[in-house]
């Protein structure tokens, strides 16, 4: 697809989601009323054809873990991915994650995390689990799996933001790629928060409690611990005008966490999720730095280190993963994936 009508339909829909659209916006939602009705019947019976093995199941000698959504967006699977596979090392575990084949930018920012690890990027994932298992992995940690039922899966983690609140539609009229019902399938279910206030959260754990037990349900805050240069160095706050440069999903969340951070408006330049930056977005990030301080992200500094120099003013933001109910369950679980192999 031509990447100038990729972005314009990325940013149309993720205002018609957010309900920026006004009128327009419910005439579009009467018009995909029945395509998210057909959407949720393909769902619904592709879900079937796997339980009643219509459709064939991959099953692996090593344990295999997902970490996925129900919705479109940011939930924080990377960063909690990297904490299971570090808490697999420490398990004396050889972990592999296996990314989509878009996902070039994430496996580039776990080796950074952790050079020299077995990290795969395959269109299938079945396939690239397979390939790790062959290179030696003794665990396996599919990031976004959920659906990927065509792998059996021995702990199921769904993520689920805070900051989508409790939406109920499902593509195209909503970002829930299948209803909440699907979590009858998850072992564990995790609210995420970067920008709302811990209430907010709660109030999330209470609306999932409708679908599985308190004691499968944790809560983590993705907060933020520093700034650092392209290189990966400390460096302080920037100072004066901010331009954010991204290409994540939901860049609106992220706008929103560094004008709290800073305390000032912030302008963007906003990519669609896993674009790959191309040297005339650089000479523009170049061109920029000569007025701006350029605001981005670990996924996408990644990227914009492939295409050589970058130049000056450039600040990462970093994140921390903290938990704040459910990190004892969630150990259980994974002590168990280690005793059952």
């Amino acid at each position: 697809m031509n990447s100038k009508l990729a972005m314009g339909l990325d940013v149309l829909f993720r205002n018609y989601w957010r309900g920026r659209l006004g009128i327009w916006g419910k005439l579009l939602d009467s018009l995909l009323f029945l395509l998210e009705a057909l959407y949720r019947v393909c769902v619904k019976w592709r879900i079937s054809a796997y339980k009643h093995q219509w459709l064939p199941t991959v099953t692996l000698d090593v344990p295999v873990i997902s970490v996925g959504n129900l919705a479109i967006g940011g939930t924080g699977k990377t960063p909690f991915s990297r904490w299971i596979y570090e808490q697999a090392l420490q398990m004396e575990f050889v972990p592999g994650v296996i990314s989509g084949a878009m996902a070039r930018d994430e496996c580039e920012l776990y080796n950074l995390w952790n050079p020299g690890g077995i990290f795969i990027k395959d269109r299938s994932k079945t396939k690239g689990a397979i390939v790790a298992v062959s290179r030696g992995a003794g665990l396996i940690i599919i990031d976004d799996g959920f659906q990927q039922l065509g792998l059996k899966r021995d702990l199921n983690i769904v993520m689920i933001a805070a900051e989508h609140q409790y939406s109920e539609k499902c593509l195209p009229r909503g970002i829930l790629r299948e209803p909440f019902s699907g979590l009858d399938r998850a072992d564990f279910v995790i609210i995420t928060r970067k920008t709302v206030e811990q209430i907010v959260a709660q109030r999330v754990v209470r609306d999932i409690e409708t679908h599985v037990s308190r004691k499968q349900i944790g809560q983590i805050h993705l907060r933020f611990s520093s700034w650092k240069n392209i290189e990966g160095d400390t460096v302080p706050e920037p100072v004066g005008r901010i331009l954010i440069f991204t290409s994540i999903a939901e860049p609106e969340i992220l706008i929103e966490l560094v004008e709290s951070i800073t305390l000032r408006k912030t302008e963007a330049k906003i990519y669609p999720d896993h674009y790959e930056f191309k040297r005339i977005d650089l000479q523009y990030l170049k061109e920029k730095a000569e007025d701006y301080n350029i605001v981005t992200t670990e996924k996408d500094a990644v990227k914009l280190k492939r295409l050589g120099e970058i130049g000056r003013n450039i600040f990462v933001l970093h994140l921390d993963l903290e938990w704040e109910m459910g990190e004892q369950a969630m150990m259980e679980l994974l002590d168990q994936q280690s005793r059952s192999f």
